[in-house]
């Protein structure tokens, strides 16, 4: 069993390590300390980064098996998105006050292990309305891809990707383009937002360009047949859930 408080906790010792041992994110490392600092730095980074992924994975199973605890998890979601941004900003200390008023707030709720993600891959925090739906292909996509289905993981990585931009459309116009265009692909998709003067990232851009083309390959019959690697796949999923931190962080 996990809790959101008892991966609160474990943040905060990560970020009380970095602190102790004054590991600097942001300068330069020179000389005889390269390997040594650089190897230190790399843990804790890495080790803030999971720590992290599972405790969205939690706030995410937590919406789902605590309904009447919506009010006080959205007011738990917002905070743990301010404290994302202080990390990634190195404001360590802003951050661990951040988490002790977060581990306040935070209700209750025991999470099985059985519920959370098994794989390398969490699925980010995305709004309520569209999750379960898009934790339904998450569920798939990750089934896919440890049974080496790889084809049917990126076709899933679009279908991820089209749900988000729909949404993330409708809450910046207000147009559904599901009622207009429900068969709209991920490349007009795109478009659209150009032509309504949003500006996507151009990084954002360019990740959704490139899924969109390997989900294509997956889909569509070519002369030569499209067998993407494992590699190939794994690096569309974090790809592909890096685009959802983006549309909706």
């Amino acid at each position: 069993m996990a809790s959101l408080k008892e991966v609160l906790l474990e943040l905060k010792d990560v970020i009380n390590n970095v602190l102790s041992r004054k590991i600097d994110f942001e300068s330069k490392i020179a000389g005889d300390e390269l390997s040594f600092k650089r190897r230190e730095r790399e843990y804790y980074a890495r080790e803030i980064e999971d720590t992290l992924k599972k405790l969205e994975a939690i706030l995410n199973e937590s919406f789902v098996v605590a309904p009447l605890e919506k009010r006080a998890l959205a007011e738990v979601a917002t905070r743990i998105k301010e404290l994302k941004g202080l990390i990634n900003k190195f404001k360590f200390l802003e951050a661990t006050v951040l988490i002790e008023n977060i581990f306040d707030i935070a209700p209750e709720i025991k999470i099985a292990d059985a519920d959370l993600p098994k794989s390398e891959f969490y699925l980010p925090y995305v709004p309520r309305d569209i999750f379960a739906e898009i934790k339904a292909s998450f569920d798939e996509l990750i089934k896919c891809y440890e049974h080496n289905c790889y084809r049917s993981a990126l076709i899933l990585c679009g279908r991820i990707l089209e749900i988000a931009l729909h949404r993330k459309y409708l809450e910046l116009t207000g147009q559904d383009l599901l009622e207009k265009c429900p068969d709209i692909g991920l490349g007009t998709l795109v478009m659209k937002f150009k032509e309504r003067g949003i500006n996507l990232d151009p990084g954002l851009s360019n990740q959704i360009h490139l899924i969109n083309h390997l989900r294509i390959a997956s889909v569509h019959k070519n002369k030569k047949p499209f067998n993407p690697t494992k590699s190939q796949a794994k690096a569309t999923i974090l790809y592909s859930l890096d685009v959802l931190k983006k549309i909706f962080h």
